[in-house]
This record gives structure tokens, sequence and C-alpha cells, in this order.
């Protein structure tokens, strides 16, 4: 009788399961790759730019204003603290993708510190521009860079959650792993190469100092814009490139004065006798208007550079322009800007205006002279005038009015990386420091005379966009500048029609919050508003509808 052989009764069913059960098995990927790949991919992405716009606002804010506040050289600090940075982040990948013991600990740490600092980012940005700002990422106000932090706040949270929850605890294995990790840290730190910038040395066209050509059609009637003269410059008033070529050389550097005055004009005469009979310390211009034919009088001008407008030669059968304009009237010129009007030569106060100084006394009348015959003229009113003294010294030499600046152009060597301290620039001059010359695009010739506004702003910065609309639409009162920051794509219109638009220079990485003010004056830097909500300090630095500009 055959005896059956005993059946295993063991199956797949009730074979022993993998300690960590389906959910640790996920954790554990999650962990190893999942939070690893994540922290490498922001340690590449450090290392490959080293820009610090990368960092989250308020570590980028904590970090500037630490550079800011030391001695010493605060670039090289920013960069080295980018480097410290990412050599954590490197070892924090490492460590968690090779060690069992420490990978959860090093993962919740490090992800809960994202969490907290992106929920404050976040914060931040409702509170200032409202929650769905805050989802759908900054203002622009730092760049564009990295994800919106909504995102990364939820990538953040989920490895977080999955670290915490699914990942077994109590895992056991040797310290070894963090030896290569720290070690692989440091040199990605250390070596990590640093970033070299060059720029098209062609970026930037200053305007031609020359004066502009004669216009190829002259106009019929040439009308001065009598209120809109003072602070405007001469080359840009149609009249004025109606006068004969060649100007004066120089007309646009130093002070000048450009009187304007007809042939046969009495009162002009006048004019002349009283003010321009002996020599002045401004150079002269003096520009003569077609007269209507009158007899031409004498008209004294001591040292005057003579030029008259424009008329057809004779014989062309062309019809000459009109120039409607009282005679005599003038104005003062300072390195091309009209500084001073002066329509009404008996108004003592448009007089002092046009010479800088109280209007000078009119000459007492002469005494009467002797007789011909040689004798002496009876009852004289007047003592003879004593001889005049020997001069022992001769007259000083004419000052030679100081040449303008011209701007320089871009600086010879160019930085990686930009943290301009915007308030220590006040009072230096604006063509001096290294971050200003990093404009590019057409300068305009005059930078660096009168007063001008200059915005450093971002394309798809919404504050900027703003204070843009509300200040700067319409007819300026202060000539302006608008400057790119070259790091975002656009996603607003400029809308200042009048503005100069020009851009920072492509390449380096500019540490710079946007929008930022600044009003120079003749070259010098007057003032400097980084928060453009402090409404006061914004309109004060403007000078909207103050005079001086």
């Amino acid at each position: 009788m055959m005896t059956a052989t005993p059946r295993d009764t063991t199956s797949a069913a009730t074979a022993p399961a993998s300690p960590f059960g389906r959910g640790g098995i996920v954790g554990l990927v999650l962990l190893h790759f999942g939070v690893s790949a994540w922290i490498g991919y922001g340690a590449v992405a450090k290392t490959l730019d080293l820009n610090p716009m990368l960092l989250p606002p308020p570590i980028l804010r904590s970090l500037t204003a630490v550079a800011q506040s030391i001695e010493g050289d605060q670039v090289a600090f920013l960069t080295n603290a980018l480097r410290f940075i990412v050599g954590v982040e490197v070892f924090l990948a490492v460590a968690i993708l090779l060690s069992a013991r420490y990978a959860r600990f090093l993962a919740i740490g490090i992800l809960s510190l994202f969490c907290v600092i992106l929920l404050y980012a976040m914060g931040e940005t409702a509170v200032k521009d409202g929650p769905a700002a805050a989802l759908t990422g900054s203002c622009g106000c730092f760049g564009e860079k990295g994800l919106p932090a909504s995102v990364m706040f939820a990538v953040d949270a989920a490895l977080l959650a999955s670290a915490i929850f699914l990942v077994p605890k109590g895992r056991k294995g040797p310290f070894l792993p963090l030896i290569p990790a720290a070690v692989l840290g440091v040199a990605v730190a250390v070596l990590a190469p640093s970033r070299t910038v060059t720029i098209d040395p062609n970026a930037v066209v200053i305007e031609d100092d020359s004066w502009p050509d004669a216009p190829a059609a002259y106009e019929p009637i040439y009308l001065p814009r009598w209120k809109e003269l003072v602070g405007s410059q001469l080359r840009d008033q149609p009249w004025a490139l109606a006068i004969n070529r060649p100007v004066p050389e120089g007309l646009e550097v130093g002070e000048w004065i450009v009187t304007f005055s007809r042939p046969d004009c009495d009162r002009c005469q006048e004019f002349y006798r009283t003010h321009f009979a002996s020599p002045r310390p401004e150079r002269i211009l003096k520009v003569s208007v077609p007269s209507s034919g009158g007899k031409p009088l004498p008209m004294p001008c001591e040292g005057c550079e003579v030029r008259e407008f424009y008329t057809p030669p004779a014989g062309s059968g062309a019809r000459a322009p009109e120039y409607m304009m009282q005679t005599p009237w003038a104005l003062r010129l300072k390195d091309g800007v009209i500084v001073a009007l002066c329509r009404d030569v008996d108004d003592p106060a448009q007089i002092a205006a046009l010479f800088g100084t109280t209007a000078p006394a009119a000459e007492p009348p002469a005494t009467p002279a002797s007789p011909t015959d040689g004798t002496p003229a009876e009852n004289p009113t007047t003592p003879p005038a004593a001889p005049p003294a020997a001069q022992t010294t001769p007259p000083s030499p004419p000052t030679q009015p100081e040449q303008p600046r011209r701007w320089p152009g871009l600086p010879q060597s160019v930085e990686a990386m930009y943290l301009p301290d915007f308030p220590s620039m006040v009072g230096q001059r604006f063509d001096e420091i290294p971050f200003a010359r990093l404009m590019t695009g057409r300068i305009p010739r005059d930078i660096l005379s009168g007063r001008w506004v200059v915005i450093y702003y971002r394309e798809n910065c919404e504050h900027c966009h703003i204070l843009l609309g509300t200040y700067f639409t319409g007819k300026l009162p202060v000539r302006t500048l608008t400057v790119s920051i070259p790091d975002v794509e656009p996603e607003y219109d400029n809308p200042c029609d009048e503005c100069v638009k020009l851009s920072l220079a492509k390449g380096p990485n500019y540490i710079v919050g946007s929008p930022i003010i600044l009003a120079i004056k003749d070259g010098v830097v007057e003032c400097v508003v980084e928060n453009a909500d402090d409404i006061p300090a914004l309109e004060a630095c403007l000078g909207f509808g103050t005079e001086g500009r």
C-alpha cells in the first residue's frame, strides 16, 4: 500500500513579505532618488550659473544685507556664500543617496527648512501683492529665475511628507557614506569655475558732439516756443539750426550768451552799447536776424562771434524764412543747455538772470569835450581826469572754459556679478560708478549736463510698470532714462514715450531689486530711492514741479 507524500502547504500568499511593505519601498525610492535628485538639481543649477538670484528672496535679501554691512569685497562675500550653499546642497544630495542611517533625518531637516523659507516668501508676496501673486510667482522685482515658489513648495512638501510617513524609522547603517559626500561637497564649492563675462563693445553708441547739419529744407516760419526754452538743448530748436554754418567751435562747452538782433534796430544798438561794449567773461555769439532793409547801425560787441540766420542766395528766387522774434533778445547757455532767457532787455530781473548777476547800471554821460580850437571849455562841471596809472602787472589771460565730460562708455573690464550699493552713490559722479557705466544703447550726449532721472527696472516687474505708468507718461518735466535689467522675458511694455530707453549689458548677474530711482544733476547723483512705495521720498527725489532742472 502506497503511502502518500506529505504536500507542501506553503504558498506564495504566506511567503515572508518585504520588511518595509509597499509604502516603505515607495518612501525609500522617493527618499534616496527623489529627494537626492531634487536637491541635486538645485545644486547643479547654482553651480553652473553661480547666480545668487537663484536663491529664495528672503535668503538673498539677508545675504545682500550682510554683504553691504561689511567692509571689503562685497561681491566676493556673496560669491563665497553661494559656493558654501552649493557645497552643502551637494553634500546633502550625495549623503541622502548613499546613507541608510542618516538619509531620513537629513531629508526631513532640509525639506522642512525649504518649506519654511518658501512659506515666508509666499506670505510676503501675498501681503504685498495678493494671494494670486503668491501662488503664480514673484512680482519680477528680483528677476525670473527658477520655478514659482508655490510649485517648489508643493514638491518640497510632498517629499517631506513621504520622508516622515513612508520611510521606515530606525534604519541602521555605517557612518562611512557621509565622508565621500562631504569631500564631494567641499570639492564642488571650491572648484566650481567662476563665470567669465564678455560684452559687445559696440553695444554703446554715444551721440555725436558735433553741431547738427543744416536742415535739408528750411521752414517758411520760425517762431520759438518761448515757454519751453529754458532747460532744453539749443541744438533741439529748429530755429537754432537755421543759424549759418560753421557755428563757433565749443558752442556747447561752458558758458555762452547768445544774442539776437536786427542790423537796423536802434534798441538793439543800445542793448549792445550798454552790455557788450567791453569784454565779458562768457563767450558771446551775436546772431543777426534779417532786417526789412533799413539803414544798418553799428552794434558794438567786443569779442563776439558773429553769425546770421539763413537767407537764400541772391538771384535764387527762393523765399527767405520769416523769423518771428522781436529783437533784441538773448539767452544763456551752459554746456549747450538753455539756462536763462531774456526777452525784455529793459527788465532788470531778466537781465540779472541772463548775466547771472544784478543788471549793470548804465554808464554816466561823458564829460563835455573841449572846443576843437584848443581853448578851455567854459564853466567846466568836472575836474580834468587824472592820467591813467602805469600798469605794473600784465592782465591775466582769459580762463578757458572747462570741457564738459563725455560719457566714458563701457568699463574696460566687466565683473561676473554686480551688487550695487545705491545709497552710497549719493554725491558721486554717475560716470565714475562702474555699475552705471554698464548701460548699453544710444547714450544721450548731454547725459552729464542738467538734471536727469534714471530708473532701473525689469520688463516683467509689475511694480515697475505701475511706477512708469503713474509718473512717466505724457510730457515729462525732467529728462528721463529707463534702464532695463536684462535677466527676464519682457511682459510689460514701457509706457514712457519720452524716455531714453537703454539696457544694462547682457552677461553679468545683477543682484538688484527693482525699480530703483536715481536723480542726477550735472553728472552727480543727487538722491536714490530703493522703495518706490515711499511716495514722499520718491516725489522729493523726482522733483517734478520744481525749478532747477
